[in-house]
């Protein structure tokens, strides 16, 4: 569509710089042939006074000279020529390569003047202006067809060109004007989306902290309960099965409904520089005894570097990552999660890798949607969050199987505050 208005914006700018041309064209036409009379007319003013044309020209033949030159410099006439009432020729005056050259006519060059009087007359090959010298002769202003035509050309060879530029111009202007409308409209649409997006953000935060007030009681109240009842049972050879699986679920029940609201209402990040090598640290010491029950090695590759990020959300979404990695690696024969960084000039890079099956190639680019799960027990909010938090920082998460097994989560941030945060 843009294509097609933008030939039809060009195709008419040509039409209207053709008309116009063609227009100028017979303008300039007649603007010689009125000034080539108007010469004629003041030379046939400065001949007058005479009885013969001989004697009229030879006095005022400096100013018969320098009107004829004055007409040579507007580069379509040709010649001057006067005549006596017989006809014949008496002075002229040619334009060449060499300059105004003329003089009184040979008797042999005499040229018989058709009778017609005071008028343009076309020939095949010029114009010829015509103007009475009182009643001894005639004035003869001789304009050649081809210089003309190669004048008129030149002229609409330089409009056509000033108006292509200026056509040019003005559609790469109106391209970038639509162009930035565009931007406008879409940005306006962008806006108006997150707007509503926060909107119903700020209303399903509402729910869900409703929601975790009227849930999260009751369940600590259940969970305490079957604590006590475990106590008094303790003391049995065999403590009911069912009291430890109710206690599994409540405790499923109550990470999902935290995790619901942490996801309902994120905390906008409050950036800091934080050091990377204290922070893993503080990951390992968290994922230490559950990977030790499990039987999973969990390795450090620390590097000595900041990164300008929110130390709890980023503590947050490294735990998430290394849970996620060890319950992968789980049933895997080779039980290994590492933690790693590296850094260049203007991002800091941190992976989370596993030695688990990875996520099948249909199921990776859903991995980070909310409520999306393949793992038993799962809230499906663990990578949404971490995901959402990483995006607030100015950074990026991805996901990819690698090529020897296993999942590498990767987190790319600014190495410095990032603009739009």
């Amino acid at each position: 569509m843009a294509t097609i208005f933008v030939i039809a914006l060009a195709a008419s700018f040509w039409l209207f710089a053709t008309l116009l041309a063609e227009q100028l064209s017979r303008s300039y036409l007649e603007d010689v042939l009125l000034s080539g009379r108007a010469h004629a007319e003041e030379i046939a003013k400065t001949a007058e006074g005479g009885e013969s044309v001989y004697q009229v020209v030879e006095q005022r033949r400096e100013s018969l000279d320098k009107l004829s030159d004055a007409l040579a410099r507007q580069q379509v006439v040709e010649s001057v020529q006067v005549y006596d009432r017989l006809g014949k020729l008496v002075y002229q005056t040619v334009t060449n390569i060499d300059g105004l050259t003329g003089g009184f006519a040979e008797q042999a060059t005499d040229l018989m003047l058709p009778t017609a009087r005071e008028k343009v007359v076309e020939t095949k090959n010029e114009y010829q202006i015509r103007t009475p010298l009182s009643d001894i002769g005639t004035v003869v202003v001789r304009i050649p067809k081809e210089a003309l035509g190669t004048r008129i050309d030149d002229l609409r060879r330089r409009l056509l060109l000033r108006a292509g530029v200026a056509g040019g111009v003005t559609i790469a202007v109106l391209m970038g004007a639509v162009g930035f409308i565009w931007h406008l409209v879409q940005r306006n649409a962008e806006l108006e989306q997150r707007r509503r997006f926060n909107d119903e953000l700020a209303a399903l935060g509402t729910l869900a902290a409703n929601l975790a007030h009227e849930i999260r009681n009751p369940l600590n109240a259940l969970s305490i309960n079957l604590e006590l009842l475990e106590e008094e049972l303790a003391d049995r050879p065999a403590p009911p099965e069912a009291t430890r699986l109710a206690r599994r679920e409540i405790s499923r029940l109550a990470r999902l409904v935290n995790d619901f609201l942490v996801y309902a209402r994120p905390t906008p990040p409050s950036l800091e520089a934080v050091e990377l090598g204290p922070l893993f640290e503080e990951v390992a010491d968290l994922m230490r005894n559950e990977c030790e029950r499990a039987g999973i090695e969990l390795r450090l590759a620390k590097l000595e570097t900041t990164a300008w990020a929110d130390r709890g959300q980023l503590f947050q979404v490294l735990v998430n990552l290394a849970q996620n990695a060890c319950q992968a690696v789980s049933q895997s024969p080779r039980k290994v999660v590492t933690l790693a960084a590296s850094a260049d000039d203007s991002s800091v890079v941190l992976d989370v890798t596993d030695t688990g099956s990875g996520i099948a190639r249909s199921d990776i680019h859903r991995a980070r949607e909310a409520f999306f799960s393949r793992r038993k027990g799962g809230t499906g909010l663990g990578l949404a969050i971490a995901d959402r938090i990483v995006a607030s920082h100015g950074g990026t998460l991805t996901l990819s199987n690698q090529p020897d097994g296993g999942l590498r989560a990767r987190i790319v941030l600014p190495r410095t505050r990032a603009k739009d945060v």
